[in-house]
């Protein structure tokens, strides 16, 4: 119920390159995240968590980032995480909007598991409300991943790292943010 209402007001698309270069209204400069504070890719010994645990019901899989403000949802219908927490707990740089974004940006973060037809694999998406409720969903807890279909998450305290299997990927947090497209 409630991810059909999230999933109404969903995306708007507004993906930019989050490479420290000018955005499409050319006039303001997108901040680089701390590469120190971007979460590594997990390893070998990261804990790999059941994925079902994680099931909301309607066919994707939400958690909560750690003990942290963040929250991610793989939707393998649509070959995509989406990673968003509500903009007073961003503490990182404010991402400048683009000029065509009527909505919230900076703070939902999308990531493909393969290249869209059109558009960016990974990037910040225009947001008018929350992709998804996280009211229920369990916690995915430091140091544990999980993976669905292409898409493979980790958390490192309180930020996530979602990747696909060609090594784009995104992260989120409410120190950091980053997107290797």
């Amino acid at each position: 119920m409630v991810l059909g209402l999230t999933l109404a007001f969903g995306l708007g698309g507004c993906a930019a390159s989050t490479d420290g270069a000018t955005p499409s209204n050319g006039s303001q400069t997108i901040p680089t995240p701390d590469p120190a504070l971007i979460p590594p890719a997990p390893t070998d010994t990261t804990t790999a968590v059941s994925a079902a645990t994680y099931d909301d019901g309607f066919g994707s899989y939400v958690f909560k980032v750690g003990n942290g403000p963040s929250w991610c949802t793989i939707s393998p219908d649509l070959d995509q995480v989406i990673c968003e927490q509500n903009e007073a707990a961003a503490s990182y740089q404010p991402i400048p909007t683009p000029a065509d974004c009527n909505g919230s940006y900076g703070y939902q973060i999308r990531l493909y598991g393969a290249k869209p037809a059109e558009g960016a694999i990974a990037g910040f998406v225009c947001s008018t409300g929350q992709w998804q409720d996280p009211a229920g969903a369990k916690v995915l807890a430091a140091g544990s991943k999980i993976t669905v279909g292409a898409i493979t998450c980790s958390v490192k305290d309180t930020a996530a790292r979602c990747e696909n299997e060609s090594g784009q990927f995104i992260a989120l947090g409410p120190k950091v943010w980053a997107v290797k497209d």
